[in-house]
């Protein structure tokens, strides 16, 4: 899901899921380059830990800020403020 919202002369835009969720100790790892929640995936069959890592640093590079939050079981939301 896809949302987007204006506030306070900020953009506030949060792509979610409904996927498995990120266990709580890893949340704060995420967006360190090549991190990967579950290091028993071969590249293969899951991502190279790098999207969330990009997605900070041009976030940052324009002034932004980048939230996540995630319940197991219930999904994740990534949320960018620019």
């Amino acid at each position: 899901t896809l949302a987007a919202k204006k506030t306070g002369g900020r953009l506030s835009v949060t792509v979610a899921d409904t996927g498995a969720g990120i266990p709580e100790g890893d949340i704060s790892r995420v967006f360190d380059r090549l991190y990967r929640v579950d290091p028993a995936r071969t590249f293969d069959g899951g991502g190279t830990g790098l999207g969330l890592a990009i997605v900070k640093s041009i976030t940052q590079l324009h002034g932004g800020e980048v939230h996540i939050a995630s319940s197991l079981g219930q999904g994740t939301a990534v949320t960018l403020l620019l």
